[in-house]
């Protein structure tokens, strides 16, 4: 018998333009990592080390730095990738969901999001004179940030290639652990910078974190 080539068929293949945000997202990532070496280690380890968090409030605001903007955007980016992919997959309807107009729904509700609670958390910080614990919570956010943003970007060059649900299931638990992980270790450590009671720190970070 002979052997005859089949046309290999392939479902779905991502536009280029997501190829293309999360291209810029790794750039963003490897500038900081080349222009501001110590800095970029110290977002990056923050959450997991303390002694880099305080270093990065002592001597520098990352919120407010080239560098914390390049990862906010860089994350909101991507994340609106992993997000647009998941509903596009699990939904099966690449007509209302494949589109750029879609991305940016979903960027802009990221990114009006994020900035409603940095607003939140900023001035709850003022009302209450608590600014280094709600500095300390933003800090261990951006440094999340960080690590999320580099996972993503490597799960999503996956995800624009293969869309599969084991795929993104993977990426959102991922995802997942490490904001509850933050979530966790801010809410203790909100406690002992703050000296508040743990059931008002509580409904707190259940109605900036949790709830949404």
């Amino acid at each position: 018998s002979t052997l005859e080539p089949n046309v290999r068929v392939v479902e779905y293949i991502s536009p280029s333009w997501n190829i293309l945000i999360v291209f810029i997202a790794m750039i963003f990532m490897v500038l900081n990592k080349q222009l501001y070496a110590a800095r970029f280690r110290v977002m990056l380890f923050g959450l997991l080390q303390t002694s880099d968090s305080e270093k990065m409030t002592r001597e520098w605001n990352p919120i407010t730095s080239i560098n914390g903007l390049t990862i906010f955007l860089s994350y909101v980016a991507v994340m609106a990738i992993i997000v647009q992919k998941i509903i596009l997959v699990f939904s099966e309807n690449p007509m209302f969901y494949d589109g750029f107009g879609f991305y940016l729904d979903i960027c802009s509700f990221i990114m009006a999001y994020l900035i409603i609670q940095y607003l939140f958390v900023t001035f709850y910080g003022w009302l209450f004179h608590l600014e280094a614990a709600t500095t300390h919570q933003e800090v261990m956010h951006l440094s999340t940030m960080t690590m999320l943003t580099i996972i993503m970007i490597v799960f999503g060059l996956v995800v624009l290639f293969y869309p599969t649900k084991i795929i993104l299931i993977i990426t959102s638990a991922i995802i997942l652990i490490i904001t509850a992980f933050r979530i966790i270790k801010t809410f203790f450590e909100f406690q002992i910078l703050s000296k508040r009671n743990l059931f008002n720190i509580f409904l707190y970070f259940c109605t900036l974190e949790i709830i949404p």
